[in-house]
């Protein structure tokens, strides 16, 4: 299997915008040229391994948010993107979150017994 760069590319430049960043500035957080970042973005550059963490961590997010496509075994909803939606809010918000999907969760199977 080799790993799809374009894909890869695609989901840093997504997560860069989600966070406000423009490629001139995630070129400086993780000490690359933006034309770097531009190349890596479109796939037509690959990276080394050690440039992808500083990326992922630059971004804040998890290596697997950025290699979703690639990997075997996918969540539609990542960790990361849960805690991000988690993020403002107060315990209160938190633990009625935390209660509807338990009961959505709970419901679904059970009509899926049906």
């Amino acid at each position: 299997m080799s790993l799809n760069y374009n894909e890869i590319g695609k989901n840093i430049r997504e997560v860069r915008k989600e966070n406000g960043l423009s490629q001139a500035m995630l070129s400086e957080l993780v000490e690359k040229s933006p034309s770097y970042i531009s190349y890596i973005e479109t796939g037509a550059k690959s990276m080394s391994l050690n440039t992808f963490v500083m990326i992922a961590n630059a971004l804040g997010v998890t290596a697997d948010r950025l290699l979703m496509e690639q990997l075997d075994e996918k969540n539609d909803i990542t960790s990361s993107q849960v805690a991000a939606l988690l993020a403002d809010c107060s315990a209160f918000e938190d633990g009625v979150i935390i209660d509807t999907i338990k009961a959505l969760k709970h419901s679904m199977r059970e009509r899926r017994k049906r």
